[in-house]
């Protein structure tokens, strides 16, 4: 993996936070307009994941979702999102789907909603 992520800390300004299952995810959009989502590590009160998540991912999920619910299984099945998501490295695209989910809802564009463990998404309407 030979990414430079030098770019991403320039300027981060807080999106929002999201409070999922079993933890709280922090939102930030860099200077270039990618995403990074942080959450805590157990490996100490200072530690964290660090997942970047990039602008068009979001767009064009953003683009796709509508006030009808979803969940990651059911967002792994409709091929519309395969283009800008891949389509052959499922355990890694549905991370991916579930960090853009989590920068759309942190964004205010969606609604998250717990079903038990399974986490349910939808579009939020814009009001105005």
């Amino acid at each position: 993996m030979d990414q430079d992520v030098s770019n991403l800390f320039r300027a981060l300004a807080g999106v929002g936070r999201v409070k999922a299952v079993r933890q709280e995810y922090q939102v930030f959009r860099s200077a270039g307009g990618d995403f990074v989502v942080f959450s805590p590590s157990s490996r100490g009160s200072s530690s964290f994941h660090m997942t970047r998540v990039p602008a068009e991912k979001v767009e064009a999920l953003d683009k796709m979702l509508t006030s009808d619910s979803v969940t990651t299984g059911s967002l792994m099945k409709d091929g519309r999102l395969d283009e800008v998501f891949g389509s052959a490295e499922k355990v890694a695209k549905r991370f991916d789907l579930l960090m853009a989910l989590y920068v759309l809802t942190a964004l205010g564009k969606a609604e998250m909603k717990k079903s038990g463990r399974i986490l349910v998404f939808s579009k939020l309407r814009n009001e105005g």
